[in-house]
């Protein structure tokens, strides 16, 4: 049986002590949110910190807030489901919302929170392995030392980003809320990425993120496809999120966005495939042709549970669907009707 280490578990009432607490204690603390995904680390030794701050107790990182012209905000401590039963997230954020439908089980969507997922580490065989099963290997640079066992000779951490909720917020233009004992900063969440595998967060020293928001909505439909190997529970082999505003009534597609995820260290923005399709009619012809770039754009490596190849292909494979389910929202919106995949 795993053990969790020693720790001291502090829980502040405020944003502001939580930052007095990280800045006390500094690299021997780590921030504690749902806890789905650090506890996990905890048992595996992969961290050992002899502080964890608790954001638990701090009600002004909760709740879901719509206005018009403003858009949505949402606290970094809302449990996930509260996110994806919201009605405005299902209604005009439907990416989100379907992410959070795929995401893990029911139990660690009522466990999770939408910070954390957005803070999630990323993943490589052989560094989500116990401290027993590592110390048989070289220190890979993950852990500290100097040696990539998935690429020959690398010089930075592969370690894959799997977490779904951050390419749909990324496709819906997202930002989020930094804040610290110096002050507060505001960041997209696609910058909120180094796309390094070892330090895959670009926060800075002491630095909690506290809030998520969403710009209002135009005329547009966005979705989330994720290829797994179990129907529930998995983290995605690759996963897809796509969002198209229009202009105006006409179909001529505006504003475009397409992240590819679980390709590499950080969510991957496939830019020969909006430039594609902005200013276009959607059709199979320009659907093919974005398709093709995602599989350019995709380069992950052998360090999950499936080859590079195959996920290449998938990526492929998933912006089709993905654009071809754009295309039936887009025709229902039209129609006067909504149909959407259920979540």
């Amino acid at each position: 049986m795993m053990r969790l280490p020693r720790f001291e578990h502090l829980s502040p009432a405020t944003v502001e002590e939580a930052c007095i607490l990280l800045d006390q204690y500094g690299p021997e603390a780590r921030i504690l949110a749902g806890g789905t995904d650090l506890f996990v680390a905890l048992k595996l030794k992969n961290i050992q910190p002899s502080h964890l701050i608790s954001l638990k107790g701090i009600p002004e990182l909760k709740g879901i807030h719509y206005q018009d012209g403003e858009g949505l905000r949402i606290g970094a401590m809302t449990p996930l489901y509260r996110v994806r039963q919201h009605p405005v997230v299902r209604e005009h954020y439907y990416a989100l919302a379907q992410a959070i439908s795929v995401l893990g089980s029911p139990q660690i969507q009522r466990m999770g929170t939408l910070g954390g997922n957005l803070c999630l580490n990323t993943r490589c065989f052989f560094y989500n392995q116990s401290s027993r099963w590592r110390k048989h290997r070289p220190v890979c640079l993950k852990m500290g030392g100097d040696v990539c066992h998935v690429i020959s000779k690398g010089k930075k951490c592969y370690a894959v980003f799997s977490a779904d909720t951050p390419p749909a917020l990324i496709a819906l233009g997202a930002k989020v809320r930094l804040a610290s004992s110096t002050g507060v900063r505001w960041i997209s969440v696609k910058d909120l990425y180094t796309g390094d595998g070892k330090e895959p967060i670009s926060l800075h020293p002491n630095e909690i993120l506290t809030e998520i928001q969403l710009p209002p909505t135009t005329e547009q439909v966005s979705t989330y496809l994720k290829y797994r190997i179990r129907g529930s529970i998995d983290f995605p082999l690759v996963s897809v999120a796509a969002k198209i505003a229009f202009n105006g009534r006409t179909d001529t597609c505006g504003e475009t966005k397409v992240i590819l995820n679980a390709v590499g260290p950080a969510p991957t923005e496939v830019l020969e495939a909006e430039a594609s399709l902005k200013n276009s009619l959607l059709s199979h012809e320009v659907i093919r042709k974005a398709a093709e770039a995602a599989v350019a754009a995709a380069h992950p490596v052998a360090n999950i549970d499936s080859t590079p190849t195959y996920r290449r292909k998938m990526a492929g494979i998933l912006t089709e669907k993905a654009l071809d389910e754009l295309i039936k929202q887009r025709l229902s919106l039209v129609n006067g009707r909504v149909e959407k995949n259920p979540l």
